[in-house]
C-alpha cells in the first residue's frame, strides 16, 4: 500500500465529516415538514409512521450492498454515489404532490446514507492507523451531530419563511456546495480496493465483531427510546411547548457532538471497550434518573448525560469495529461499516418498538428502569467477555 500523506488524511476526513453533515443536515430538515405536508395529501398516522420508517428500513437494507461494493471498486465512487442520491432525493421532495413519491424520496435518502455512511466510515479505517482513528471518528461523528442539531431548526425556519419548497431550495444549495468540496478534495485522496473482500456471513461469526455490533444497537436505540416517550411527558408534567421541547432535545444531541471528538481521541490512548463502558454506566443511570426528575434542571442535565454517553458509547465503537476486524484477519472495512449501519438502523427501528411496549405496560419510569437494566447487563456482558479473553490468552502463553 503507497504511503498515506498526513494532508490526504486530513482531505479525506473533511470528505466525510462535511458529507455526513450534509445528510443528517438533509435527514432533520423534513422533520417538522413531512408531517404537516404528507397530511394535507392525505395521509393517515399510519402512513406518516410509514414515511419516516421508510428512511431506517432503506439504510437497512441498502448499507451491505455499499459495504460489498465499496470493498470490492474503492469507497470513492459511493461517495459520490451517494451525493446523487441526495440531489435526487430533493428534486422528489420538490416535485411530490402525493403521499408515494414522498415514501420514495426519504427511501431514496436512506440508501444516499448508506453509500455515504459504509464508503466514508471505511475511508478514514483505510488512511488512518488504529492510534489515530478515533480521533478522526470522533470528528466525523461531530459532523453527524451538528446536521443533527440545524437541521429541524432549518427547516422549520425555511417552510414559516418561504413555503414548501423553501427548504429543499436550500438543500439543494448545500448538495451542490458539497459536490464541489467532495469532487475536488477526493482528488487528493488515495483509494483502496481489498483484493479478497470477505463475506457479510464471515463477519458475523467473528464474536468479538457481534459484541461491538451490540454495542452500537444499544446506543443508536437511547435517542429511538427518548423521542415516542419523553416529549408527551414533557408537555403533560411540564407544560411545554414544541417548542420548548424541541430545545431540550437539542441538549443531548450538543452534548453528544461536544463528547465525540474527545472520546474518540481518548479512546486512542486508554482503549475502546473502557470507555463503551463508561457511556453504558453513565447512560443506564441516566435514563431512570430522567424518568424521575421532577424539575426542569434536571431534565436538562439528565438529557446532557444522555448526550455524553451516546457519545462515550458510539464514537469508540467504531475504531474498536476496525480492530476487532483486523484482529479477526479482516479488512474488508466497507463490509464491517455496513453492518454497524445495519445494526444503527436496527436499534433505531428496536427503540422506539420496546420504549412504546413498555410506557404503555408499565409507564415511562418503569420502562427507563428496564432500559438502564439492559445497558448495565450489557455492560457485565463485555466485561465478562475482555476477562474470558484475558485468560484464554494466558492460557495459550503458559502452553
Amino acid at each position: 500500500m503507497q504511503e498515506i500523506l498526513p494532508k490526504q488524511r486530513k482531505a479525506a476526513l473533511l470528505v466525510v465529516a462535511l458529507a455526513v453533515f450534509t445528510d443528517m443536515m438533509i435527514y432533520g430538515i423534513v422533520v417538522p415538514i413531512l408531517p404537516q405536508y404528507s397530511a394535507s395529501l392525505g395521509a393517515n398516522p399510519t402512513q406518516i409512521g410509514l414515511l419516516f420508517g421508510s428512511y431506517g428500513l432503506a439504510l437497512l437494507l441498502a448499507s451491505p450492498l455499499f459495504g460489498m461494493l465499496s470493498d470490492r471498486i474503492g469507497r470513492k465512487g459511493p461517495l459520490l454515489w451517494g451525493l446523487l442520491g441526495l440531489a435526487a432525493t430533493t428534486l422528489l421532495f420538490l416535485l411530490a404532490d402525493s403521499f408515494w413519491p414522498l415514501v420514495a424520496a426519504r427511501a431514496l435518502q436512506g440508501v444516499s446514507a448508506a453509500a455515504t455512511w459504509t464508503a466514508g466510515l471505511a475511508l478514514i479505517a483505510d488512511l488512518y492507523p488504529a492510534a489515530e482513528r478515533g480521533k478522526a471518528m470522533g470528528l466525523a461523528l461531530s459532523g453527524q451531530a451538528a446536521g443533527t442539531l440545524l437541521g429541524p431548526a432549518a427547516g422549520g425556519w425555511l417552510y414559516q419563511w418561504g413555503g414548501y419548497a423553501a427548504p429543499f431550495i436550500f438543500v439543494a444549495g448545500l448538495t451542490l456546495a458539497d459536490a464541489v468540496l467532495r469532487i475536488v478534495l477526493l482528488r487528493k485522496v488515495p483509494d483502496v480496493v481489498q483484493t479478497e473482500p470477505h463475506r457479510l456471513g464471515g463477519i458475523l461469526r467473528s464474536r468479538s465483531l457481534l459484541l461491538v455490533f451490540g454495542v452500537v444497537i444499544l446506543g443508536s436505540s437511547i435517542p429511538a427510546v427518548l423521542e415516542p416517550t419523553l416529549p408527551l411527558r414533557l408537555k403533560e408534567v411540564f407544560g411545554l411547548s414544541p417548542g420548548g421541547i424541541g430545545l431540550l432535545f437539542m441538549i443531548p444531541t450538543a452534548a453528544y457532538g461536544l463528547i465525540a471528538p474527545f472520546a474518540g481521541s481518548l479512546s486512542g490512548k486508554i482503549g475502546n471497550f473502557p470507555l463503551i463502558r463508561v457511556g453504558l454506566a453513565i447512560t443506564a443511570v441516566a435514563l431512570p434518573l430522567n424518568a424521575l426528575g421532577a424539575s426542569l434542571w434536571l431534565q436538562a442535565l439528565t438529557l446532557a448525560m444522555l448526550g455524553i454517553g451516546m457519545g462515550t458509547i458510539l464514537s469508540p465503537s467504531l475504531p474498536e469495529l476496525a480492530l476487532a476486524a483486523e484482529q479477526s484477519g479482516v479488512r474488508s472495512y466497507g463490509v464491517v461499516f455496513s453492518v454497524y449501519n445495519t445494526a444503527y438502523s436496527a436499534g433505531m427501528m428496536v427503540g422506539p418498538l420496546m420504549a412504546g411496549l413498555l410506557t404503555d405496560y408499565f409507564g415511562i419510569q418503569s420502562a427507563y428502569i428496564a432500559v438502564g437494566i439492559i445497558l448495565l447487563a450489557y455492560l457485565l456482558l463485555t466485561v465478562l467477555q475482555a476477562s474470558g479473553t484475558r485468560a484464554a490468552k494466558s492460557a495459550r502463553e503458559a502452553e
